[in-house]
C-alpha cells in the first residue's frame, strides 16, 4: 500500500497508488481528515501548544503510575475529552490520550505515547511514539533518522483546485476505526456517510440486501423478519432496518445472525438490540458479543445507549447448529471451521435451497481451486449434505453452487 495525505487548512487531499501503479487523487474523506487533524495535534511538536491554546484547559490531580509522578491537563480537542500526562521530574510530555468512540468498542479510550527522548538540534523529541485502544497497543513507530526543518517542495503541498472543489461526502467522526480499516487495506468509505440500502430478491420473502461493500440477508417470517450479519457501524443497520420497515410493514426484526466477530462484520448489532431482537452468535464468542452490547456510548449515542440498554439478548449456537421455523419456512444455522474467523457462522434456508456466507467466498470474485476458505465451506456444506443451488455473499453478488464445487471440492477429490 501506499498513499500521500495532504491537509491544507479545512481541505485534505488522499493520493493512492494502486496495484497497476495508477494515482488516484481525490478529496479526503470527512472522518480521516477530521482523525489526521486529531492525530498531527498530538504530535510531541505540537500538543503543548494545543493544549495551552484550549480555553477550557484545567489542571487535574498528579497521577502515579509504576512509581511515575504525572502532573495531568485536560482540555478538549477536536470536539473529544483530552489529558496530557507531562512527567514531573523532566516536564516532557509522555502520553496523550482522547475518549473518542468506536462502533465497536463504544468510548474509548486512544492514547498516544511518547519515550526514548533524545536531543535534536535543540530540541528533545521521543525516538519510540506507541498508539493503544483502552490499553491494548496497535502500533508501535521507532524512529530511526530525523531532520529538523529539512528542505522541501512546497509544490508537493498544493492541493489542485479541482480536488477542492470536490464536494465534501460525510461527517467529520474523529474516530480509530476508519485508520484501522485504511492500515490494512480495506474499504472505510461508507464511515460517517448516507447509507444506501438496496433490497434484491433471491425468493419470495427473501432479500439479499446490498447497496454498499457489505451484505446481509433478510427473510421473511410469518410475523418477524430474520436478518443475517449486522456489518459496519450503527448507521448501516438502522439504514437496513428502516429499509426492511417500509418493505415489510408490521414485522419487526425478531432475530439477527452474526456469521463472525471481525470489526466489519459485527458493528452493527447493537442497533438490532436496541429493537429488541435475538442474536445468534456462535457460543465461543458470546462473550465478545455480550462485551460489545454492554459497552458505554457517551461520545456519540447510539440507539441502543438511548434506548437505555439491556433490550436485545444473545444466544450461543453450537457445532450441532440452530433451527428457526415458523411452520412454513426454515431457517438452519450452521458451523464452519475455517482457518479465517474462529466461530464462523453461516446460514441456510432448505426449500429455497440457498447459502449465505461472508468472506469464506465471494460469489462472482475469481478464486483459485483449493482456496482454504473455499474448501471450508464446501466441506462443511457437503458434511451437513445440505442440498444447495445458489450462494449469497456478505461480500460480492449471487452466484451458482457448482462454482464454488469447482474451487471447494478440489483438495478434497484431488482432480
Amino acid at each position: 500500500m501506499k498513499f500521500v495525505e495532504v491537509i491544507d487548512g479545512d481541505v485534505g487531499m488522499l493520493q493512492s497508488t494502486g496495484p497497476d501503479d495508477k494515482i488516484t487523487t481525490e478529496r479526503l474523506h470527512p472522518s480521516r481528515f477530521a482523525t489526521r487533524l486529531r492525530d498531527i495535534n498530538r504530535l510531541p511538536i505540537r500538543v503543548l501548544k494545543v493544549a495551552k491554546a484550549a480555553p477550557d484547559l484545567s489542571r487535574a490531580a498528579d497521577v502515579t503510575v509504576d512509581k511515575k509522578t504525572y502532573h495531568v491537563l485536560n482540555y478538549r480537542d477536536s470536539g473529544l475529552a483530552a489529558a496530557l500526562y507531562i512527567d514531573s521530574f523532566n516536564n516532557l510530555p509522555e502520553r496523550v490520550t482522547y475518549t473518542e468512540d468506536d462502533p465497536i468498542y463504544g468510548d474509548t479510550v486512544n492514547e498516544i505515547a511518547f519515550s526514548d527522548f533524545k536531543d535534536r538540534d535543540g530540541v528533545r523529541l521521543p525516538d519510540t511514539i506507541s498508539t493503544s485502544l483502552n490499553g491494548k497497543k496497535i502500533r508501535e513507530e521507532h524512529i530511526r533518522t530525523l531532520i529538523n526543518n529539512p528542505k522541501y517542495d512546497e509544490a508537493s503541498f498544493a492541493i489542485p483546485a479541482d480536488v477542492r472543489s470536490q464536494p465534501e461526502v460525510g461527517e467529520h467522526i474523529v474516530s480509530q476505526w476508519p485508520l484501522r480499516r485504511v492500515i490494512i487495506g480495506v474499504g472505510y468509505e461508507e464511515f460517517g456517510r448516507e447509507q444506501k440500502v438496496q433490497l434484491d430478491p433471491l425468493a419470495p420473502g427473501v432479500y439479499h440486501v446490498t447497496g454498499g461493500s457489505h451484505h446481509s440477508l433478510a427473510i421473511e417470517m410469518k410475523d418477524h423478519i430474520i436478518v443475517v450479519e449486522m456489518p459496519l457501524f450503527e448507521e448501516r443497520s438502522l439504514a437496513v432496518i428502516k429499509a426492511l420497515e417500509e418493505k415489510i410493514p408490521g414485522k419487526p426484526v425478531k432475530y439477527a445472525v452474526l456469521t463472525h466477530f471481525h470489526n466489519d462484520h459485527s458493528g452493527g448489532m447493537r442497533a438490532y438490540a436496541a429493537k429488541g431482537a435475538t442474536l445468534y452468535v456462535h457460543e465461543s464468542i458470546v462473550p465478545f458479543a455480550e462485551d460489545v452490547l454492554g459497552r458505554p456510548h457517551t461520545v456519540r449515542p447510539d440507539s441502543l445507549a438511548k434506548a437505555g440498554g439491556n433490550k436485545g439478548s444473545v444466544e450461543g449456537v453450537g457445532d450441532a447448529g440452530k433451527t428457526l421455523t415458523d411452520g412454513d419456512r426454515t431457517v438452519q444455522i450452521f458451523t464452519v471451521p475455517n482457518g479465517h474467523a474462529a466461530g464462523m457462522l453461516a446460514v441456510y434456508l432448505p426449500k429455497e435451497k440457498l447459502v449465505f456466507v461472508s468472506d469464506l467466498y465471494t460469489p462472482g470474485t475469481p478464486v483459485q481451486p483449493g482456496d482454504p476458505n473455499a474448501v471450508a465451506l464446501f466441506t462443511a456444506i457437503t458434511k451437513a449434505n445440505l442440498s444447495v443451488d445458489r450462494i449469497a455473499g456478505g461480500h460480492g453478488g449471487v452466484g451458482p453452487f457448482k462454482d464454488l464445487q469447482k474451487v471447494g471440492s478440489v483438495a478434497k477429490t484431488g482432480s
